[in-house]
């Protein structure tokens, strides 16, 4: 059940870099893979877009509450963030706890990185138990301290506002961490357990990590409550154990073809044609599956993206099944298109799409 892991014959890089050219060559996977179905749901996109600005002001805890207010904007004011816990080591993520007065929601905004190298680290890591499941075991770990330190503060705001609702948001690794910590504070018996039945509380994830296997072991208010937004390209939402190995299977294959080096740099370089279709993916045989099953992310699914090459085109929100985020797209933004930047790009001019359409989304 394990991979073969002897050495190849011929360098990764260079096997990599042929099945990434002839992708390119033959305008394979110019779009990310969606269902095709528009997401519609105007109030969701709405606060979406306000709350990647969140996501985006908690990279950098640094500045405080001022800095954070500057970066986010809008009506909120400093007294309107109520606690900031700073990053302190590893496996404590830094986080902040606001009202906000735009959405009327008091948000629970997790620290997370920009960095898919970060990602790609903890891509390789232990699953622990959660609710009949396995759930990335660093992630859930870190979910649990936040939630430890944050729920009396989101307690006692939540007794003072009984008519707000909670929103839970992170970007990157911070999202994996508010899809699991929405899961500890809202599971039976817990803190919130009540407001997540009335609907209260919502979970809105940036381009996170995969997070839980299987999905349907979870109960269907995580997926209900949980809106995962995924730009174009991004490598992150992707990157698990379970689709390392596919890709580590499908260099195997492209290793293994009866091709001289000679060819295979010709073939990089322009000069010479291979005729034989590169694989991009190898699916795992079921004793593989086993051992490196997916990760997956959690909830609605939703993929932000323009048309190839149309940087003016509008953009498009199409819901996109679990099964269609358990490879990694070999495309030459797979890492750029992780940055919290590009989602804040996407979603400023889905507001403007949003509010001239008055309230359609543009397909």
């Amino acid at each position: 059940a394990r991979l073969n892991l002897e050495p190849l014959a011929n360098p990764m890089l260079v096997n990599l870099g042929m099945v990434m050219k002839q992708l390119d060559d033959h305008q394979r996977d110019r779009t990310p893979p969606t269902s095709g179905t528009l997401f519609d749901d105007a109030k969701v996109l709405e606060k979406a877009a306000r709350y990647v600005g969140y996501a985006s002001a908690a990279h950098n805890l640094d500045g405080g509450r001022k800095a954070i207010v500057e970066h986010i904007g809008g009506r909120l004011r400093a007294e309107a963030i109520k606690h900031v816990e700073e990053e302190d080591d590893l496996t404590s993520f830094g986080y902040f706890v606001a009202v906000d007065p735009d959405t009327d929601d008091i948000v629970l905004c997790m620290c997370g990185t920009d960095c898919t190298r970060t990602a790609l680290r903890m891509a390789i890591t232990s699953k622990e138990r959660l609710l009949g499941g396995r759930a990335h075991g660093q992630l859930l770990e870190a979910a649990k301290v936040v939630v430890e330190s944050a729920a009396q503060v989101l307690l006692r705001l939540s007794q003072q506002m009984p008519r707000r609702g909670i929103a839970i948001v992170g970007h990157g690794t911070g999202g994996g961490v508010a899809t699991l910590a929405t899961i500890l504070l809202c599971c039976d018996g817990c803190p919130f357990a009540k407001l997540m039945s009335a609907g209260k509380v919502k979970c809105y994830c940036f381009s996170p990590p995969p997070t839980f296997e299987p999905l349907w072991a979870l109960p269907a208010w995580v997926h209900g409550a949980t809106y995962t937004f995924v730009h174009n390209m991004d490598c992150v939402p992707r990157l698990c154990m379970g689709t390392i190995a596919k890709l580590y299977l499908a260099m195997r294959q492209v290793d293994n073809l009866p091709i001289f080096a000679e060819r295979r740099l010709a073939f990089l370089k322009g000069d010479a044609q291979i005729d034989t279709t590169l694989p991009d993916c190898v699916e795992l045989s079921e004793e593989q599956g086993f051992v490196y099953a997916s990760l997956l992310v959690v909830g609605t699914v939703v993929t932000l993206y323009r048309a190839e090459g149309q940087e003016d085109a509008p953009v498009r929100c199409e819901l996109t099944p679990a099964h269609l985020m358990d490879r990694i797209i070999l495309h030459p933004n797979l890492v750029h298109d992780h940055a919290v930047s590009c989602l804040d790009e996407a979603f400023a001019d889905l507001r403007l799409q949003l509010r001239a359409s008055e309230g359609c989304v543009l397909s």
